[in-house]
C-alpha cells in the first residue's frame, strides 16, 4: 500500500512540476530582464517557448512510450528536464535562458503523457483508477495557479535562479523514486510505426497555433502568418493521416466517448485558465493588490480543484462521467457569470471557487472518458488529451485577453462573459458528441450513463 501511494505521488508530481513550469517564470520576468540585460522581446519568449514545446510534442512522446516503454521514456524526459533546468539556472545571457526554457518545454511533453499512462495502468480496480485520475487532475489544476505564487515568492526571497535549481533537484529525486517504485513496462514492439510526415505536420500545426496565440498582442502580421501556417498544416495532416498506412493517431481511437473527453479536456483548461488570468489582472490593476497578495487570493481556486478532483471519483459511479463533465462546466460558467454580474473582489473569489470545483470535477471526468480505451491506444489517448489541454490554455487565454482588451484599459466583465459563453459552448459540444455513443456497446473500461 505504501509503495502504491509513493508511486502515485511521484507520477502526480511529474504533472505538477511540468504544468507549473508554464506560469512559474511570469512573476520573475522583470528581475530576469534586469539581471541578464536582455531585451523585452527575449523576455517575452520565456513563456511561449515552453508552451510551444510542451504542446506540440505531446503526441509524439506518447507514441514513443508505446514503442520504447513508458517508464524508460519518462525517465529520459526527466533527465532532459534536469538538463534544461541547469541551463536556465546557470544562464549568463537571456538567449541561454530562453534555450533552457525550450528544453524544459520539450522535456515536459516527453514526461506528462507517459506518466499518465503509467498512472492508469498500475490501478488495479476502477475505483483506484478514478482516485488516481482525481489526484492527477488535482495536481494539474493546482500547479498552474500555484506557479504564479511560487515564482514571485522565490524570486523575492532568494533569486529567480532558485526556481530552476529547484526544478533540477526535484527532477533528480523523481528519477530515483520512479526507478525504484515503478516497474519497467514491456515495450509494445507490435505497435505500428508512425509516419514521419505526420509527426512533422502535427508538430508544425500545434506549434504554429500555440505560437500565434502567444504572439497575439504583437503586430497582426506575425500571428496571422502563424495561424495560416497552422491551418494549412492541420488540413494537410488530416488528408495525409487518412491516406497513410501508419497514422500517428490510431483510427479506432476516434470513438464518441474519447472525442467527448478530448473536447472536455480542451474546455476545462481553456475556461478556467482564462478566468484565473483575467481575475489576477483585475485584482492587481483594478483593486490594487500586490502580485503576491493577488497570488494568495487565487488560492481558493486551487484548493477547490483539489477538493472536487477527489470527490469526482466517488460521483462518477453514481451519475456517469458525462454528467460530471456537464456539471463541471455549469460550475465554471456559473463562477464566471457571478464575477460578470457583480464585479467585486468578493464575487470574483466566490466565482473562482466555483470554477475550481468545476475544473476538478470536469477534468477528472474528461480524462475518464478519454483514457478508457484499449491498452494499445492509451499512449495516443494520453498524448491527445494533454495536447488538447495545453492548446486550450494557450489559445483561449489569448482570445479572452484580446476580447477584454481596450487599449490600455481591460474590460474585465467582457473577459468573464467570454469565459461563461465558452463554458456553455464546450459543454454542449461534449454532451452532443458523447450522446451519440449511448446506443452502441461500450468498449473496455468505459462507463455508461
Amino acid at each position: 500500500m505504501e509503495k502504491d501511494r509513493g508511486r502515485l505521488l511521484a507520477l502526480c508530481t511529474v504533472q505538477f512540476v511540468d504544468v507549473m513550469g508554464v506560469t512559474v517564470v511570469v512573476s520573475a520576468l522583470p528581475r530576469m530582464l534586469a539581471d541578464l540585460g536582455g531585451s523585452a522581446a527575449q523576455a517575452g519568449l520565456l513563456v511561449p517557448v515552453y508552451a510551444v514545446g510542451f504542446s506540440s510534442l505531446l503526441l509524439l512522446s506518447a507514441r514513443l512510450g508505446d514503442r520504447l516503454g513508458h517508464r524508460r521514456v519518462l525517465v529520459m524526459g526527466l533527465v532532459l528536464f534536469a538538463v534544461g533546468s541547469a541551463v536556465a539556472a546557470a544562464a549568463p545571457v537571456m538567449a541561454m535562458l530562453v534555450a533552457g526554457r525550450a528544453i524544459q518545454g520539450a522535456a515536459a511533453a516527453v514526461t506528462v503523457p507517459n506518466a499518465l499512462v503509467l498512472l492508469t495502468r498500475v490501478a488495479e480496480t476502477q475505483a483506484a483508477r478514478d482516485r488516481a485520475l482525481g489526484a492527477w487532475n488535482a495536481c494539474g489544476g493546482l500547479a498552474g495557479a500555484t506557479g504564479l505564487l511560487v515564482g514571485g515568492l522565490t524570486t523575492s526571497a532568494v533569486s529567480w535562479r532558485a526556481i530552476f535549481w529547484g526544478n533540477l533537484a526535484v527532477a533528480t529525486v523523481l528519477i530515483a523514486v520512479l526507478l525504484r517504485l515503478v516497474e519497467r513496462d514491456r515495450p509494445n514492439r507490435a505497435a505500428s510505426a508512425f509516419d514521419l510526415r505526420s509527426v512533422m505536420l502535427q508538430v508544425v500545426s500545434v506549434g504554429a497555433i500555440v505560437a500565434a496565440a502567444n504572439t497575439a498582442a504583437r503586430a497582426w502580421a506575425l500571428p496571422a502568418a502563424l495561424v495560416l501556417v497552422g491551418v494549412l498544416a492541420t488540413v494537410w495532416l488530416v488528408v495525409h493521416e487518412r491516406r497513410t498506412t501508419s497514422p500517428l493517431v490510431p483510427v479506432g481511437l476516434w470513438r464518441p466517448p474519447f472525442v467527448a473527453g478530448l473536447i472536455g479536456s480542451f474546455g476545462v483548461t481553456a475556461t478556467t485558465s482564462s478566468l484565473v488570468v483575467v481575475g489576477t489582472l483585475y485584482l492587481q490593476q483594478a483593486e490594487g493588490f500586490s502580485p503576491a497578495a493577488a497570488g494568495l487570493l487565487i488560492l481558493p481556486f486551487s484548493i477547490s480543484v483539489v477538493i472536487a478532483a477527489g470527490l469526482a471519483g466517488r460521483l462518477m459511479p453514481l451519475v456517469g462521467a458525462r454528467r460530471v463533465v456537464t456539471l463541471g462546466f455549469l460550475l465554471i460558467g456559473g463562477g464566471a457569470i457571478m464575477a460578470f454580474v457583480w464585479s467585486t473582489t468578493a464575487a470574483l473569489l466566490i466565482g473562482l471557487t466555483l470554477a475550481g470545483l468545476g475544473n476538478g470535477a470536469g477534468a477528472v471526468a474528461a480524462y475518464e472518458l478519454g483514457t478508457a480505451v484499449p491498452v494499445e491506444e492509451q499512449g495516443s489517448a494520453a498524448g491527445l488529451l494533454n495536447t488538447a489541454a495545453q492548446v486550450g490554455t494557450a489559445t483561449m487565454v489569448a482570445v479572452t485577453i484580446s476580447v477584454a482588451g481596450r487599449g490600455d484599459v481591460i474590460d474585465y466583465r467582457a473577459g468573464w462573459l467570454t469565459v461563461a459563453l465558452t463554458a456553455v459552448a464546450v459543454s454542449i459540444g461534449a454532451r452532443t458528441v458523447s450522446s451519440t455513443s449511448r446506443s452502441g456497446s461500450p468498449h473496455r473500461g468505459s462507463r455508461s450513463c
